[in-house]
């Protein structure tokens, strides 16, 4: 895996370009990377909004460094991009991605936002496993990634930008936060665009029902796709999904 001198893989660097009055605040999953928003950077770039995608601590660099996180360490990560970046723009959506997704939400649920996108937004986990991280020996520090990325489009899936293997104890913080998202969700007023596939092998549908049914969003809508898998961003139906969030921004930021 080849590595720049400051650490940071090539493809993951995290993204900041200087635009309109109008924020877009893009966070990726977990064991991820700002990769996965490219095609949806490239389109927001030319709407000519302020972006920033930041590189979540211990991502996008090698997996021994996610090792020592906690949940808190990527919401701070967010808040100081959210605080950042409301220093230029007045209005600011949050676009999340799985784990991104989720704080995401716990933003909204604590500061000022105009309107979040929960992308396969995490709290339920396809893996019936996942619930026995806990149990884990401590001397079992990783676990390799069997089939890499869950994306169905084969070509997108060969370069993505990703770990290929998750430190245990990072996996045990990013289950506290979803149990903390449960929690949060009745105090997030934000209007709220929900997108899951139903052939997410990652995370169990039902993640996206349950933000949709208990935020307590007036506004929110929500897209079920039909062919994609978990990273929708990259994936066969990406389109489909941009549309979808191009119109939700044009009502938010009106």
């Amino acid at each position: 895996m080849k590595v720049l001198k400051m650490g940071i893989i090539p493809g993951a660097e995290p993204v900041e370009i200087a635009g309109n009055e109008y924020g877009i605040l893009l966070l990726h999953g977990f064991t991820s990377s700002p990769y996965e928003m490219k095609y949806l950077i490239k389109l927001l770039k030319g709407k000519g909004f302020t972006i920033a995608a930041p590189l979540l601590k211990g991502h996008g660099t090698k997996p021994e460094d996610l090792a020592d996180c906690k949940w808190y360490d990527w919401f701070e990560d967010a808040k100081q991009a959210l605080f950042k970046m409301r220093k230029t723009c007045d209005k600011i959506v949050v676009i999340g991605l799985s784990t991104g997704a989720s704080l995401a939400l716990h933003l909204a649920a604590h500061y000022q936002i105009e309107g979040v996108v929960a992308l396969s937004p995490a709290l339920f986990l396809k893996e019936k496993k996942a619930k026995f991280v806990f149990y884990v020996p401590s001397i079992i520090k990783f676990r390799k990634k069997k089939n890499g990325p869950d994306i169905r489009d084969e070509a997108e899936k060969q370069k993505a930008v990703t770990y290929h293997k998750t430190p245990l104890s990072a996996a045990r913080e990013v289950m506290h936060l979803y149990e903390h998202i449960k929690m949060d969700l009745p105090d997030m007023y934000s209007p709220l665009l929900v997108i899951q596939s139903r052939q997410d092998h990652v995370v169990d549908f039902k993640s996206a029902e349950w933000v949709y049914e208990h935020s307590s969003s007036s506004v929110k809508q929500f897209l079920k796709l039909e062919k994609s898998y978990h990273i929708i961003t990259l994936d066969v139906e990406r389109d489909i999904a941009f549309r979808e969030i191009l119109t939700f921004l044009d009502h938010r930021f009106k």
